[in-house]
């Protein structure tokens, strides 16, 4: 087989792979429909029971409705407490300790002057994260009721201590207690949960705390790096993840639970409990929105006893240092795919340049140049070896022309051929083919990292997760792969050589809407590759 075929076909792997990243197939038309209201009978049913039985059976909330109708007089008497640092701007209710707000100071919905904080939390009350309760086999005792809190107001600022709030209340003879413990320099937060019993009788039942929330409201359309919002739960040693729009039916998943979360694009609220009691996480929607409850099944309560339980909340960007720092293997709520062992550690160094650069570009550049060094050796012999294929051209048109009517004995003689001179026709590819993993590992760090988000470059590229706005670079990286086309060495075949020449033509237009940062990978790394050919052809002239 020709060099230049198999090159052929080395690129035309890469457009097969590219093609359901380029041409999506369309989202289906959101249909809003109103629902109907729910009862207080339907909304106690629709909490989570004890048995597996009973979560599979029950009906999902189609409206979020307080379980037991607040008097307003009870009503009046909830308050907002408010949490603010240099990293966040938190809001809790004191009806049940909740969260009600997350806005992230640093991250903006769209970039420029009209964009506005992050907001992460977009469930409404009483469905809101962190809703705790006891669920026992004959009714349910949730910590929907208005309760006592240390502070209404915590500033915490830069360099401030580590500051706490504690929320309590009482519900038909189980006191709540929730405390809160915050950093200045964290989007982690400590979270101790106390149950007590105040009757004359033991109690047994499942403790579940819950993470609900919405997906997000996307205000930048990109028909790439689309993210469905999940529950991604750490299950042992592996993730298991569950997309709200696939989840039909309310399922629950029982074994060595890490941590449960909600999961979007670049932002996730992560709750990890510390305590091995929790062995199983139940999933459901309720409206449009994702309910996971972390669960403790059979937990005794004796009269005038307590159970603790201890948490660690991460609600915040899916910055991969931050992650990694939490610990329990949070970073693999950070989906790579299939490439995610070259993408991580890509990330990683990018990460570790950015400290000294503070220009996520110049390290995309650096990045290519130390793949490039890495990957010259290869790349040496890929050149070296359509050097001695295009020698070989007069020898293998004589065979064609010899045995043009037995394709068996050509090919047979074609490899005897190789075999003599020692050419390998594999050769010239096979650096191209090695790129590709690190191509789409790099391909799938820039569409869902949140470093890249928004992160600027030089002049007219303010965002390197985003296309080039005047689509000037891939029609630069088109040009220079042109110019690497018209270097290669030819095969002698003319009708090849034409269609390798529509190569550069097909990639201009696919990098047209790749992310900026992606195009100016290829890009660079076509400049070196021509400087590396022109260095390579010359010594080889030289008989080196």
């Amino acid at each position: 087989m020709e060099k230049r075929l198999i090159l052929f076909i080395a690129l035309t792997f890469i457009v097969l792979l590219l093609y359901n990243q380029i041409f999506p197939p369309p989202k289906p038309k959101k249909v809003k429909t109103k629902q109907p209201k729910q009862t207080v009978a339907q909304a106690k049913k629709s909490a989570p029971n004890v048995s597996q039985k009973k979560v599979e059976n029950q009906t999902p909330a189609t409206k979020a409705t307080p379980p037991e109708k607040q008097s307003p007089l009870v009503m009046a008497n909830v308050k907002k407490v408010v949490v603010d640092t240099p990293l966040y701007h938190a809001v809790f209710t004191t009806l049940g300790g909740r969260l009600l707000s997350w806005k992230l100071k640093k991250y903006k919905d769209v970039m420029g002057p009209k964009g506005k904080p992050i907001e992460l939390i977009r469930a409404v009350p009483p469905d809101l994260p962190l809703k705790g309760g006891f669920y026992r086999p004959t009714s349910a005792i949730v910590d929907t009721i208005p309760m006592h809190v240390s502070k209404e107001t915590l500033l915490l600022h830069q360099g401030a201590p580590p500051a706490g709030l504690v929320f309590t209340g009482v519900k038909d003879g189980i006191r709540f207690t929730k405390f809160y413990r915050f950093f200045p320099d964290r989007y982690e937060v400590i979270v101790n949960w106390t149950l007590e019993n105040d009757t004359q009788q033991k109690l047994v039942g499942d403790a579940v705390l819950s993470l609900i929330n919405k997906p997000p409201v996307i205000k930048e359309k990109s028909k790439y790096g689309k993210h469905d919002f999940s529950a991604d739960i750490m299950k042992g040693s592996s993730v298991v993840r569950k997309k709200l729009k696939k989840l039909k039916q309310p399922l629950s998943i029982e074994g060595d639970i890490k941590w449960a979360s909600l999961n979007e694009k670049y932002f996730v609220v992560l709750l990890a409990p510390e305590s091995g009691a929790f062995n199983m996480v139940s999933l459901r929607k309720v409206g449009n929105a994702l309910d996971a409850g972390i669960k403790a099944t059979s937990v005794v309560l004796d009269p005038g006893k307590d159970v603790k339980f201890k948490f660690k909340m991460y609600n915040g960007p899916k910055l991969l240092t931050n992650l990694k720092h939490f610990g329990d293997n949070a970073d693999k709520v950070i989906d790579y795919g299939w490439f995610g062992i070259i993408a991580r550690p890509l990330m990683q160094f990018l990460n570790l340049t950015h400290r000294y650069t503070h220009n996520y570009g110049i390290d995309i550049i650096i990045l290519t140049i130390l793949i490039k060094i890495i990957f010259w050796p290869l790349t040496h012999k890929s050149y070296k070896s359509m050097a001695d294929m295009q020698k070989l051209q007069p020898l293998m048109q004589k065979l064609r022309e010899k045995y043009k009517d037995d394709k068996e004995r050509l090919n047979q003689e074609m490899m005897q051929l190789y075999k003599q001179h020692k050419v390998n026709p594999l050769g010239g590819c096979l650096p191209m083919l090695l790129q590709i993993p690190v191509f789409f590992a790099l391909y799938k760090a820039l569409l869902i990292s949140v470093e890249l988000r928004h992160a600027p470059f030089f002049w007219w590229i303010q965002d390197l997760s985003a296309k080039d706005p005047y689509y000037i670079t891939p029609i630069i990286m088109g040009l220079t792969m042109f110019i690497q086309q018209k270097m290669t060495p030819s095969t002698g075949d003319p009708k090849m050589a034409k269609m390798m020449l529509i190569m550069p033509i097909i990639f201009t237009f696919m990098f047209l809407n790749f992310p900026s940062g992606l195009v100016i990978y290829w890009l660079v790394n076509n400049v070196l590759s021509i400087g590396q050919q022109m260095y390579t052809n010359r010594k080889l002239a030289h008989g080196r």
